[in-house]
């Protein structure tokens, strides 16, 4: 029973706290409904549009050696999409480098 008045009592000193305190009680509530007003709005304002299905270059990892890894970062630095499948992405396949 002590710690359900407890809880009333921190309740009601909160409450006048924020009685109190008009200006920024009502921040605490604008903020929120501002923020959500605001991507509302950007949801409105850039409807989704369809896109095909992006298939990037492959890239080597660091494990591969530095060269293929510095060869992969400079050679796709735009990272190109693609509507097909690209070479090296078929299950099976593990290594396009060697002729890199």
């Amino acid at each position: 029973m002590a710690r359900i008045s407890q809880v009333r009592l921190l309740l009601w000193k909160n409450w006048t706290v924020r009685k109190r305190q008009k200006m920024r009680f009502f921040m605490e509530i604008m903020w929120p409904v501002m923020l959500f007003i605001g991507l509302v709005w950007l949801r409105k304002a850039n409807p989704l549009y369809r896109q095909h299905e992006c298939h990037f270059p492959n890239k080597a990892m660091p494990s591969a050696g530095i060269l293929p890894w510095i060869q992969g970062i400079f050679c796709n630095a735009n990272n190109p999409c693609f509507q097909h499948p690209t070479r090296g992405e078929s299950p099976g396949f593990v290594s396009n480098y060697n002729n890199s």
